[in-house]
């Protein structure tokens, strides 16, 4: 068979266009990619590209914009993030020809340096090679025989020996598949440091309460630039401002809209789809938004909180016990990170100071308001902020660094407050400002 390595078509015309859909749609509907959506939207859109429009080759800056939401005119060589999941997605697609695809007749890859699917046959396995025949004369094997009395009991031995070795070989084979296939349905047991951290919240019975802010409260606040408690949230007092005096008709109608609406914020759904992905099988796992929240899940379940005080009042619940926090000034509009007990070098606020490119946010494992129950806060002054968080949170790499503070026992309760610098919206380098470690 000949393929086209550059638009991805087989020129013997074996394959035709429906049996390659069909088959980037089996890979789509695999454990390898169910969960991942950018890179089942990223597979997808360039098999639309190559196999129903035709084309022959897609620049990386058009993949950015298209699918992962990048400006028409980003630069390339600063944010990689194309690059970066191509090369996550060749690994997704060996592992998916190794595991559920091994029967897959035609195989599908994406050459380096191209971002066009090629496809191919599976090569056939070789044939078995003809026994070859003995050289030997009939009177000289009798002789060997003669010289050989153990060969039958020695040939015994040697099957039973390889019979033992197949045998222990399937066992570790059926071993490493089953754990490479629990570490791609639980990506937190896969990295030891994750799995000691997330442990806290996956590893038990316990309900894990995933919460996201309610954006809606946010825009009405900024609004009327003055914020809504918890304990109005929680009556629903908050609707009752459109009742306001100092309000014209047309200004209750636009904010019984908005607070009618369920609204959220891209960068708290991203940041709730990347903790969903480290274990999104287990059925302790819940996914709620602010609105649907209520104390006595606060109180009895672990909780993971997304958003400040401005779009999530659940924030009020812990930000009295924590050493970092953010505030926000609903009347100025205008978000700052507080440092309660600044230690020497260390900033009491810090503050933006209008620098659109700059973000601060904070990461708190914490104790929750029930024994044995734990919280974790991660929250910004913005939804970027709020986005460098997650990524450092459900990363080795952050939570490898705190647990070099605390090398031994169970994970400490921590808080770090970091700053993030952006560019065109998207956080691009986060760095550790400082931080605090809880005895457990």
């Amino acid at each position: 068979m000949n393929v086209n390595p550059v638009s991805g078509r087989d020129d013997s015309g074996e394959f035709d266009t429906t049996a390659r859909w069909a088959l980037i749609e089996r890979i789509l509907n695999s454990p390898e990619f169910r969960r991942a959506i950018r890179l089942r939207e990223l597979l997808e859109y360039i098999g639309r590209q190559s196999i129903q429009k035709g084309v022959n080759m897609i620049p990386e800056q058009e993949i950015g914009q298209a699918v992962f939401g990048r400006s028409a005119d980003y630069d390339t060589s600063l944010d990689n993030i194309v690059r970066v999941n191509v090369t996550e997605l060749r690994k997704r697609l060996s592992l998916y020809f190794e595991g559920e695809g091994a029967g897959e007749k035609l195989l599908l890859e994406i050459p380096r340096g191209s971002y066009i699917p090629v496809f191919s046959h599976r090569p056939a396995s070789a044939p078995d090679r003809p026994i070859a025949e003995s050289s030997e004369t009939p009177e000289a094997a009798l002789d060997n025989t003669a010289e050989r009395p153990h060969q039958p009991y020695r040939r015994a031995f040697f099957t039973v020996l390889g019979v033992a070795v197949v045998a222990c070989c399937a066992v570790a084979f059926l071993y490493w598949r089953n754990t490479d296939l629990q570490n791609q349905l639980y990506p937190w047991q896969a990295d030891g440091v994750q799995r000691d951290f997330w442990f806290e919240f996956f590893g038990s019975q316990n309900e894990v309460d995933l919460i996201t802010a309610d954006s809606s409260l946010a825009l009405a606040s900024d609004f009327l630039r003055r914020p809504v408690s918890l304990n109005d949230y929680l009556d629903y007092k908050y609707k009752n401002i459109v009742d306001a005096p100092d309000l014209t008709p047309d200004t209750r109608d636009v904010l019984t809209t908005v607070l009618n609406r369920g609204l959220g914020s891209v960068g708290d759904f991203r940041v709730a789809a990347e903790i969903m992905a480290l274990n999104g099988h287990a059925a302790n796992l819940k996914f709620s938004s602010a609105r649907a929240f209520n104390p006595e899940s606060a109180k009895n379940n672990n909780v993971i909180l997304i958003g400040g005080p401005g779009s999530n009042p659940w924030y009020e619940l812990y930000k009295d016990r924590l050493d970092f926090y953010v505030a926000y000034d609903s009347a100025r509009r205008y978000p700052s990170l507080i440092n309660r007990a600044p230690a020497a070098g260390e900033n009491p606020v810090y503050e933006i100071y209008g620098d659109p490119n700059l973000g601060f946010s904070v990461v708190a494992f914490i104790p929750n308001l029930s024994p044995h129950r734990s919280a974790l806060i991660i929250a910004g002054t913005d939804s970027q902020a709020t986005l460098a968080a997650g990524d450092w949170i459900t990363s080795s790499e952050g939570l490898r660094w705190i647990r070099q503070k605390a090398p031994s026992g169970p994970f400490p309760y921590f808080e770090v407050l970091l700053s993030n610098s952006k560019l065109e919206s998207t956080p691009m380098r986060t760095e550790i400002k400082t931080y605090r470690i809880h005895p457990r």
